[in-house]
């Protein structure tokens, strides 16, 4: 019995998905970045006009230029993606906070503070992008005690600075809008996760066969392409891609005798079995039929068959109580190794062919075709 060839796990195409994720992540901080400078011009603004002493507005800058480089510097380093929210949503939306308390409890107009209020309630509009509804009424209880705490501080040490009967109405005003933008934003952001969803579950259709839930023949045409390209990119090494086109045996046999709902039981039965026996870096899918193509990147012919047997031995070792008399089911595969710049439809040409070849020779068993043994571009 061959053994199986060692186990490679390509992380290409997740690099890929988080470097995308990370951009727009990017995006969205750079936004939060150009909402915090209205915030920093309102600051200069209270400085020209009197109302904050210049040591003040030095604090909130650094402070300011100190907490977005930590958040840029942990998005730059990936660290963020250790976090539960990669987008540091709520952090991002606290933590300028904390230096608009500091400079409003220098502001010797009390009516100013309001310029800062209303920044600190668009910036909780960025929660939308992450956070669920209960965490979005958090963040705003969390915003509205910030301020409480504030009115408190003026009451204890700068008494002048506060008017109760006009702050009273502010608070009620803004905790009411607090409340109502929470609600909203979370309401934008459940639709957002329910298009998702839906985006993902149509997503399923185009890409995968509703009878074995494997990928159709679109998505696996378009992964042999993706797979050829990064193939055709990389330097030369001693690893290929290798294709291989299996065969279910004596299927249209099960269809006669036992109809098509046992069929399609073993198909599916099939499909799970591939599925579970391939490395993660492998791919199957469902070419038409009974026919099925597994893709094996960076193995070489040798590797790629060992691969391949362990497939045939899975499917073979398989048991489907709907098979009369414990009869099994095996399979017949092509395998061969994609040629550097051959097209496609050649490469499963050759694939098919050698199946053909294993079918002739008694089924149940493997055909190994080096392109380098035969004329790759044979039409």
């Amino acid at each position: 019995m061959s053994e199986a060839g060692p186990r490679v796990e390509s992380n290409t195409h997740t690099d890929e998905t988080i470097k995308s994720f990370q951009q727009l992540r990017l995006r969205r901080m750079l936004w939060g970045f150009t909402a915090q400078l209205l915030t920093i011009f309102i600051v200069v603004a209270l400085f020209s006009y009197g109302m904050l002493p210049s040591w003040v507005v030095g604090v909130y800058l650094s402070v300011t230029l100190l907490a977005s480089s930590g958040f840029l510097i942990l998005l730059k380093t990936n660290t963020n993606l250790r976090f539960k929210d990669p987008s540091m949503t709520a952090g991002q939306i606290l933590v300028p906070l904390l230096p608009s308390i500091f400079v409003m409890f220098f502001v010797t107009d009390p009516q100013a503070r309001t310029a800062f209020m209303l920044t600190a309630t668009s910036g909780l509009v960025f929660g939308m992008f992450a956070l669920t509804r209960s965490g979005m009424l958090i963040l705003s209880m969390l915003i509205a005690g910030a301020y409480l705490l504030l009115l408190v501080s003026l009451t204890l040490f700068a008494p002048q600075r506060i008017n109760w009967q006009v702050e009273s109405v502010m608070v009620f005003s803004y905790f009411a809008v607090l409340v109502t933008i929470s609600y909203l934003t979370s309401f934008i952001a459940g639709m957002r996760r329910k298009l998702r969803e839906q985006n993902h579950r149509l997503e399923q259709l185009v890409i995968r066969d509703p009878l074995t839930e494997l990928p159709n023949r679109r998505c696996l045409m378009e992964r042999l392409t993706s797979e050829m390209s990064r193939f055709e990119r990389r330097t030369p090494e001693p690893s290929s891609l290798c294709i291989s086109m299996l065969d279910v045996d004596h299927f249209k046999r099960i269809n006669d005798m036992l109809g098509h709902d046992v069929g399609d039981t073993v198909l599916r039965r099939i499909s799970e079995t591939l599925s579970n026996a391939l490395r993660k870096s492998d791919f199957v899918g469902r070419f038409g039929g009974e026919e099925f193509v597994v893709i094996l990147p960076e193995s070489s012919l040798e590797q790629a068959e060992q691969s391949v047997k362990r497939l045939q031995d899975a499917v073979a070792a398989l048991e489907i109580p709907e098979l009369p008399n414990g009869q099994r089911v095996t399979v017949s595969q092509g395998l061969t190794r994609y040629y550097p710049g051959e097209r496609i439809e050649q490469t499963l040409k050759r694939a098919d062919e050698a199946l053909y070849r294993a079918k002739a020779a008694g089924r149940n068993c493997i055909i190994v075709v080096d392109p380098d043994d035969e004329d790759p571009f044979l039409n």
